[in-house]
């Protein structure tokens, strides 16, 4: 099973990734594609494929690591859900943005 928490990683800091790196990405994580299917598509070998999704893991971990914007986003909400309904549709708001 593919960890989601890339997915959520790759929402907040995909644009930081080099173009190919976040169209295999997404292809990967979004539209749930296997290694074979991708390397098919990009004209390259599996394990390069297998090879450039776990340098965006590390890529996006660092980042995350660094700047903690998923972890303070997931914070917000938690904390939201606390807030009566229309204080926590005005903070859901700004976090979507």
């Amino acid at each position: 099973m593919k960890d989601i928490r890339y997915s959520f990683l790759f929402q907040t800091y995909g644009k930081l990734l080099t173009a190919l790196q976040a169209e295999m990405t997404e292809m990967y994580y979004s539209f749930d594609m296997s290694l074979a299917e991708i390397a098919e598509i990009k004209g390259v070998t599996r394990q390069s494929v297998s090879d450039t999704l776990k340098k965006v893991r590390a890529e996006l971990d660092g980042f995350e690591e660094k700047l903690g914007v998923t972890n303070r986003r997931l914070r917000l909400t938690a904390f939201a859900d606390t807030l009566p309904e229309k204080e926590k549709n005005k903070l859901l708001d700004i976090l979507e943005k």
